[in-house]
């Protein structure tokens, strides 16, 4: 882009960009929607495997966390390998392959972050046979589908948003494991009071407002369980941010210990998206 766009513009430029699929998802400022064309032409040019590229208008609110797209360029798709029953329909949807599954998913429906592929890898890898998992705020289904297709696990899913539970279900038998995962539309809040039984592990991957369910969530945790819990945090609070949330348990009436805090992810100057992995004892 150097001799498309000023070195004023070129400094304006994102650090860096997500790839979904084959989807391209940018946050230009204001100061770079004109040039938004020679941009995404210089992505198809440097990264032959994405075929559409959008751009991020606004925040992720509301309470299914949808971000607004604009549709920048996109180019002929080829989605080889994929059953017709599953090809993606419109240039906003797409089939995203991670850890050996594939999650179909239209952007501007449903969140999705390819930059959790290492969170869902690494939660998997501690699942063992056997174990009863509980997923909150589960989305499309990345964090329920990768530890179904690995072990001999079953698995509960809670989401609120009709559009993504909808992929959900075609991920789940796309990635042939409809004997293991159940799904439940509905508000956490809601659903899980009613929710009979306790589990081995519960995911809590919706970094905004997980943390406020914490205490509920503890109602379902046999001893023994592992609950990862998902929060943002300034860089000068995730030092004490275990401690915060064994004294929330404390007072819940559960005794935990705090395994790992981590960080899982900047999203903003010196604030991070933060995994804390809790135990019950």
């Amino acid at each position: 882009l150097e001799k498309k766009l000023s070195k004023a513009e070129l400094k304006l430029l994102p650090r860096a960009f997500e790839i979904v699929g084959d989807i391209a998802i940018l946050e230009l400022p204001e100061e770079l929607l004109k040039k938004k064309k020679a941009i995404a032409n210089a992505i198809f040019e440097v990264q032959k495997n994405v075929k559409v590229v959008l751009n991020k208008i606004g925040e992720i609110e509301g309470i299914f966390r949808i971000p607004k797209m604009e549709l920048i360029a996109s180019v002929p798709r080829n989605f080889e390998g994929i059953p017709k029953k599953f090809l993606p329909k419109s240039l906003t949807e797409t089939v995203h392959h991670e850890s050996g599954c594939r999650y179909k998913i239209d952007v501007s429906k449903a969140y999705f972050s390819a930059r959790l592929s290492g969170e869902r890898e690494r939660i998997a890898s501690q699942v063992s046979d056997k174990e009863k998992i509980l997923c909150l705020f589960a989305g499309v289904g990345p964090f329920t589908i990768l530890p179904a297709k690995r072990k001999n696990v079953k698995v509960i899913a809670i989401e609120i948003n009709p559009d993504a539970v909808a992929y959900m279900h075609e991920n789940i038998e796309m990635n042939k494991v409809s004997d293991k995962v159940e799904t439940l539309l509905g508000d956490v809040a809601e659903v899980l009071p009613k929710l009979r039984g306790k589990f081995d592990r519960i995911i809590m991957p919706a970094p905004k407002n997980a943390a406020d369910f914490l205490e509920l969530a503890l109602t379902k945790a046999k001893k023994g369980a592992i609950i990862h819990l998902y929060t943002f945090a300034p860089v000068e609070e995730i030092g004490a941010l275990g401690d915060k949330i064994k004294a929330r348990c404390f007072a819940a009436g559960k005794r935990v210990e705090i395994l790992e805090v981590r960080k899982a992810g900047e999203i903003g100057a010196y604030n991070f998206r933060v995994a804390v992995d809790i135990k019950l004892v």
